[in-house]
């Protein structure tokens, strides 16, 4: 969700117009009645755009903040009463929180029943994943932004996911396949991802989301409905694991009634 707000030093793309309403026309035309907003990196913790959108849309929409260490109690209370249900780290772009901090933000929002959504190659925190896992419920983005293996070869995000998986608190975000698979269309390079999501799906079926990335920011492409419509098809042909990672399970993560 982006609109005219100015976006920090370094960010290596510059806002652009995403309103809610378009958001909110994407899943109806993905016949979905809920969806979440991850406020971008290049707004920092400017949290204007992604809080109006929130305030306008309670019922549809949740949020996940940009938040340090060294936030104030009201702060989080204000972001959780607007409808943020989480934060974010990462170490992709410039205008995030970083990574390193973690443990201490998972101490810091325990009490409000959030989790981290985490955007990194977890080869290179594995350690810190691990132990994360087993002190709050961390989620993992882009089915954990490793890239796609080449056709034929053993996918070596497997025993990774698997490991954190089986760690503690962890879940996986079904989405992003475009950008592992970097000039491909997404329902192309989702086939390339399929040992992942199988074996993300058979291990913790009951922690694993899916997401489109909408609004597609500084893509290798973009994709389209029916690119993902191809993508659920794909990934979730049965109609009973598809309710639990489109319904059940986001209704859970995110604590809507």
């Amino acid at each position: 969700m982006t609109g005219p707000t100015p976006g920090v030093a370094g960010a290596v793309y510059q806002p652009f117009e995403a309103p809610a309403a378009d958001f909110l026309a994407h899943l109806d035309g993905l016949g979905l009645a809920r969806g979440v907003i991850v406020n971008p990196s290049v707004y920092g913790d400017d949290h204007t755009v992604l809080l109006d959108a929130l305030r306008a849309h309670p019922d549809r929409l949740r949020g996940v903040a940009v938040v340090g260490t060294d936030v104030g109690e009201a702060r989080l209370r204000e972001l959780h009463e607007s409808g943020v249900r989480a934060c974010r780290v990462q170490d992709r772009f410039a205008g995030g929180a970083d990574i390193r901090e973690l443990p201490a933000l998972l101490d810091r929002i325990g009490p409000l029943g959030w989790h981290v959504e985490v955007w990194t190659d977890p080869r290179e925190h594995l350690g810190l994943l691990r132990d994360a896992a087993r002190r709050g419920r961390i989620v993992l983005d882009h089915l954990g932004q490793i890239p796609a293996p080449a056709p034929g070869d053993a996918d070596p995000a497997v025993p990774v996911l698997r490991e954190l998986l089986a760690a503690g608190d962890c879940w996986v975000t079904l989405s992003g396949a475009y950008r592992l698979s970097p000039g491909e269309p997404e329902a192309v390079a989702a086939r390339a991802l399929h040992q992942r999501v199988r074996a993300v799906l058979d291990t913790a079926p009951d922690r694993v989301v899916w997401g489109t990335d909408w609004p597609y920011v500084a893509p290798p492409t973009v994709p389209t409905p029916a690119d993902h419509r191809a993508v659920l098809d794909a990934w979730l042909p049965d109609q009973d694991l598809r309710h639990q990672v489109l319904v059940d399970n986001p209704a859970h993560l995110y604590r809507w009634p």
